[in-house]
């Protein structure tokens, strides 16, 4: 017997990720949209880890314009941090027609768990997914 997360993860929507933009390609297109060299942007964004660093260190919540970072931790003491985007950023991703990667499974696109498991169950007889009626 297949379990939903299996029909979760064959039929839910994902972005295709492409090659990651490393740091050198960040700070070329950066230093396109301002005024300041390479050099400057580079040094702005050290500095800007440090003080990260530091305000995460003494228990604070930092807001940077671009994220918020949280200082988190686990039951074993192991300290990490959270990191909520702007809204600003995540606004700019939803708008309509403006993404223009692409999505693997984009017509499963408003599919519930539910349809997936029917779906799932369709293409695979032999492995059924029974969800519980509660």
């Amino acid at each position: 017997m297949a379990q939903l997360i299996q029909a979760i993860a064959a039929y839910a929507p994902k972005i295709v990720l492409i090659e990651a933009v490393n740091a050198r390609k960040f700070m070329a297109m950066l230093t396109k949209r301002t005024t300041l060299s390479p050099g400057v942007v580079k040094n702005v964004q050290e500095s800007e880890v440090e003080a990260l660093i530091d305000f995460l260190k003494e228990g604070r919540s930092v807001r940077t314009g671009i994220a918020i970072f949280t200082p988190i931790i686990d039951t074993q003491g192991n300290l990490s941090v959270s990191v909520r985007v702007d809204q600003r950023i995540i606004a700019a991703l939803n708008v309509p027609g403006e993404f223009t990667g692409n999505v693997k499974n984009s017509e499963n696109i408003g599919m519930s768990s539910a349809e997936m498991a029917a779906k799932w169950n369709g293409n695979f007889p032999d492995n059924l997914i029974e969800l519980s009626q509660n």
